[in-house]
């Protein structure tokens, strides 16, 4: 599914996807990407769908995508978005190592350097955006991909575990997603346990009283 193609989100559905989410967490200390992430997000369309949310501007997730095509030249692992709102989220992700996102603390030092994995990551995300940027919003190829122009993009890269961070750790990985833009593009970040977190609380938002 290397285009966009429509699904009605589940909510039912979704929350067993985050079960069995947090199951995998629970079991697995440490995730490959290509053999055990991929495969487990491409089984659970909803789940996929739910990585959209990291967008603010997504408001019901419609549209989903496993390897994207950026025209020809790059494929995001999961794009999802809301083509009511003109709003999408691209996807990389990456393994979940215990030094996935930060190395090991050098000796004589009291900050840890970002991890190759994670640089690698985030230079995907790079390239998307110059790529994007590089076809402009009026092409017929970025209309096939997005369906119409101005859409809004986040770029968010999946790594990593919070049991392998320290507080300050988590701190440095929330300031430098919120204070990064990749040219028009704003960029986030998840570990996968965050990723989990973040859609259990908009699920349980979305059951409150007086929800929308």
């Amino acid at each position: 599914m290397k285009t966009f193609a429509p699904l009605r989100l589940d909510p039912a559905v979704l929350a067993g996807d985050l079960d069995a989410l947090e199951a995998l967490l629970a079991a697995e200390a440490r995730l490959k990407e290509r053999d055990m992430v991929i495969p487990f997000f491409k089984a659970r369309p909803n789940l996929s769908a739910a990585l959209g949310f990291a967008n603010n501007d997504v408001e019901l997730p419609d549209r989903v995508a496993q390897e994207l095509d950026l025209f020809g030249d790059f494929a995001c692992d999961v794009a999802a978005g809301d083509s009511e709102a003109n709003a999408y989220t691209l996807v990389e992700f990456e393994d979940a190592q215990e030094r996935s996102i930060f190395g090991a603390l050098p000796v004589g030092k009291t900050v840890k350097r970002w991890s190759p994995r994670f640089e690698h990551g985030f230079s995907q995300l790079v390239d998307w955006a110059w790529r994007i940027s590089a076809e402009g919003q009026g092409s017929d190829a970025f209309r096939r991909v997005f369906g119409d122009a101005n859409p809004s993009i986040k770029l968010l890269l999946v790594i990593g575990r919070d049991a392998d961070l320290t507080r300050d750790d988590l701190a440095r990985l929330r300031w430098r997603a919120k204070h990064t833009s990749l040219g028009a593009f704003s960029f986030s970040c998840f570990t996968f346990d965050g990723f989990l977190q973040s859609v259990r609380r908009r699920l349980l938002l979305a059951s409150q009283p007086g929800a929308d």
